[in-house]
């Protein structure tokens, strides 16, 4: 146990990487909530473990305490390859795919290294079997849940700029078939919060045709951020989560994505692609 989280102490000190890849001196202030977060999740006591039925890759609710602070944490554990029948949105669909708990860091870290902050904070940690420890969202609903209850945002466009994020980092890391449950949104503030990465950074350059078939539409900060990846930089702060394949894979989809990108600002303008 002492080497795993001695391991992930050790990532969370290269998370820094993630502040300079984006170039954004405001996320200094994200970064450092997420670390305080991160030292939360690897240091708090497990007070209650149960099953949460209701998602998609059957995690553990892990109820923690720290002086006095209480939260809830998911826990996803286990990786092998896996079948994903009936998956439409993507040709490869019908190979297996690796599902691995790792893959929730992964997914956390290349978040912030593009400055999203979309993506719960994630750890590794024992907790009875290594796994990820991933933040919870508190006072999340799906989308379907606000719209039930009558609940619609005042600002609907910022609802659907950050879709489009979302499909682009679903294309990034070839996470398909999101589905309902996935994504959560806080009606407080109308963020959406994406959860559930375990199948994603599949081992395929081609990106999904659901994605191919839409203009893309992102933030200028997060073109620039994109065209920052590198495979050193990634290497470092995601080469104890991906493969090589994985991580050379993803950086040939991001080729594609700017290549597109660049096709769609001619196509529709820059003022349609653009965000901002």
């Amino acid at each position: 146990m002492n080497q795993v989280l001695d391991r992930t102490l050790r990532v969370t000190a290269l998370a820094l990487i993630a502040v300079v890849l984006s170039g954004n001196p405001a996320g200094a202030d994200s970064q450092l909530s997420d670390q305080k977060m991160e030292r939360f999740l690897l240091k708090a006591e497990v007070t209650r473990i149960h099953m949460v039925v209701s998602a998609t890759t059957n995690p553990m609710a892990v109820d923690l305490e720290r002086k006095g602070e209480t939260r809830r944490a998911a826990f996803k554990y286990g990786q092998g390859e896996r079948p994903d029948p009936g998956n439409v949105e993507y040709q490869g669909a019908e190979q297996p795919s690796l599902d691995s708990y790792k893959h929730e860091v992964a997914a956390y870290r290349l978040d912030r290294a593009l400055d999203m902050n979309m993506v719960p904070v994630a750890v590794i940690r024992n907790v009875k079997t290594e796994g990820a420890l991933v933040e919870w969202i508190s006072d999340a609903y799906t989308e379907k849940e606000l719209r039930d209850d009558g609940n619609y945002p005042s600002d609907p466009q910022r609802l659907d700029q950050q879709r489009a994020v979302m499909d682009l980092f679903d294309a990034l890391i070839l996470n398909v078939n999101r589905k309902e449950v996935e994504k959560l949104i806080t009606p407080s503030d109308w963020k959406l919060h994406l959860i559930d990465h375990s199948r994603g950074f599949r081992t395929s350059s081609e990106l999904p045709e659901s994605f191919l078939t839409q203009p893309t539409s992102l933030p200028k900060s997060m073109l620039k951020n994109l065209e920052k990846l590198e495979k050193d930089s990634m290497e470092i702060l995601l080469g104890e989560f991906l493969s090589a394949a994985q991580i050379d894979t993803m950086l040939a989809r991001r080729d594609k994505i700017l290549a597109k990108i660049e096709v769609d600002r001619e196509q529709y303008g820059t003022d349609t692609i653009f965000q901002d």
